[in-house]
């Protein structure tokens, strides 16, 4: 009656003082790493603490929920579940620092689910749970380069305006030069055509004046040679 008494005292605070960590959750991709990760405090060399890792949900086909486990410095001392062998790593440079971290890599959508890891020594039980993150969405390589068309047709287009602004003014004054060069060439073509008309038109009229005048003469000397019979 003793000896059940203090086995079931002894059980009962080994319940009270085991520890229980809440869920975290853990964000894998497929084909990515799903690393469960605990700390303990103070930090604690746990290489050779007995360590043991299941699978709680029912989303399995093996009747063996070990997914790892680690007693005396040696792996799998329980066979492991089919679909995560040789899937699960413990990093050992972290179990001296007091750090467990046990990846599944490569992840599957199958992986999604509830862990337990638990400590012996430490008395530590620690959950998981592993859901399944979106794909990282990669940007559109073919909007890039239309981006950059776009941003130097933009900057073109406000080089040209900034230039025309500026140039504006520039060909405004050799345009207007060059209307008046050549309303000043028009004006003297003109005024030399004019000048060309007048001096014809003398030219013209000197000859019919001349014309006349030679005309006249003959009819003077026959009008005095009638008068002389």
């Amino acid at each position: 009656m003793k000896v059940a008494l203090i086995t079931l005292l002894i059980v009962l605070s080994s319940v009270i003082a085991e520890k229980h960590e809440a869920a975290q959750p853990i964000e894998a991709q497929e084909g990515g790493k799903a690393p469960l990760q605990y700390r303990t405090n103070p930090p604690t060399n746990l290489e050779n603490d007995t360590l043991t890792c299941k699978r709680l949900d029912g989303n399995f086909s093996d009747l063996n929920s070990y997914i790892y486990s680690r007693r005396l410095g040696q792996e799998h001392p329980q066979p492991p579940m089919e679909q995560y062998r040789n899937r699960t790593r413990l990093v050992l440079e972290d179990l001296r620092k007091g750090i467990v971290t046990l990846e599944i890599f490569p992840a599957h959508s199958s992986d999604s689910g509830r862990y337990k890891c638990f400590i012996r020594k430490q008395n530590i039980t620690f959950n998981f749970t592993i859901v399944d993150a979106e794909p990282t969405k990669h940007p559109n390589m073919m909007g890039i380069p239309i981006a950059v068309f776009a941003v130097l047709v933009l900057v073109l287009v406000l080089v040209v305006i900034f230039r025309w602004n500026v140039i504006k003014p520039w060909l405004s004054n050799i345009v207007r030069r060059r209307r008046d060069k050549e309303e000043s060439s028009e004006k003297e073509t003109l005024k030399t055509q004019e000048a060309e008309r007048d001096e014809q038109a003398l030219q013209w009229s000197s000859q019919k004046r001349g014309a006349g005048g030679r005309q006249r003469i003959p009819s003077v000397g026959t009008g005095g040679g009638s008068d002389d019979r």
